[in-house]
């Protein structure tokens, strides 16, 4: 008898402290939700969210404000119902800035797709083109050219299906007339990821590619920064001045000016209209080096526009692309 009840004793002890004093880790304790909830919270200020599709914040309870998008200290909104809202003179406040292409922890730059060139930046009759179209058949592949967050996934116009990525150092690529989008909006992708395949939607004539590099809502021509002959970067870091935009990538704001060039005749100012770009005429004593310097460019870009040789002979009166 004492020993059963010995054993009694015991359990009746192991029972009390087990439920007094034990550890459960699958109860918890009283408040455990809202410290768990205000710590995630915290969380998402400081680093960034992949988001892997649409989230409706009202429905999960989320701010989007605590969310670190790409480049949030340059473009301070996160919009991904229109292609570009954005104003680039009220955001570009300073004479220059430095765009780095490698940073720690990236991808370096991967060719959204390897064709032919068939159309560049500029006007295209009636039209500013800011993209740089691409060959493909419907159906290619079309790859990430930086490492990015998708801002815009959808039909937009003009661009058919269009994909938008914004990217860490403030650029934002755009890959047009898709007939297949494999993304979704808030999707994280790295430089050589798959986006999409190549079609022919939205205004186009055929399958292709329409590409665009802009910044703070500016499109860029691609071929300042990228080399097609060889699909790389021509240099880690890109300098983009906000003269560079008055004098060459503000397409309509050129057009605008071409009109009111001061020397030109009529005849002249429907050449420049037609060939696109700006137009200079050359006056008494200038030279390609002098020409090159006003107008923030190179001699040797000047003779390539106009198929000319450096050390050519200027006429007066003769009509140079700049």
């Amino acid at each position: 008898m004492k020993s059963a009840y010995k054993i009694f004793i015991i359990i009746f002890l192991l029972g009390f402290t087990s439920n007094s004093f034990g550890y459960h880790p699958d109860e918890k304790k009283p408040g455990d939700d809202k410290k768990g909830k205000g710590k995630a919270k915290d969380d998402t200020t400081s680093h960034k969210i992949e988001i892997s599709e649409n989230i409706d914040c009202e429905e999960e309870g989320m701010e989007t404000e605590s969310i670190s998008f790409p480049s949030n200290d340059l473009y301070a909104s996160w919009d991904t119902t229109m292609a570009h809202p954005y104003n680039f003179n009220e955001i570009f406040k300073l004479d220059s800035v430095e765009i780095d292409f490698i940073n720690p922890g990236e991808n370096y730059f991967v060719m959204p797709f390897k064709g032919n060139k068939t159309s560049e930046f500029g006007w295209r009759k009636r039209r500013p083109h800011y993209g740089t179209d691409i060959d493909l058949e419907t159906g290619d592949t079309v790859r990430a050219a930086f490492d990015g967050m998708i801002r815009i996934a959808k039909v937009a116009y003009g661009y058919g299906n269009c994909i938008i990525i914004r990217h860490n150092n403030g650029l934002e690529t755009v890959y047009g007339h898709l007939s297949r989008m494999d993304v979704e909006v808030g999707k994280i992708v790295k430089a050589g990821d798959v986006i999409g395949l190549g079609g022919n939607t939205g205004r186009s004539t055929g399958s292709h590619l329409h590409w665009e590099i802009r910044y703070a809502g500016q499109a860029l021509d691609a071929n300042d920064l990228v080399d097609f002959n060889t699909g790389c970067l021509k240099d880690n870091c890109f300098v983009l001045k906000k003269t560079d935009v008055a004098n060459k990538y503000d397409l309509r704001a050129l057009k605008n000016r071409h009109r009111k060039d001061v020397g030109l005749t009529k005849a002249e100012l429907a050449y420049a209209k037609k060939v696109g770009g700006k137009i200079y005429k050359v006056k008494s004593g200038d030279t390609l080096s002098a020409i090159a310097k006003r107008h923030h460019t190179t001699v040797s870009s000047l003779c390539k526009k106009n198929k000319i040789r450096e050390n050519s002979i200027l006429r007066l009166g003769q009509l140079l692309k700049i």
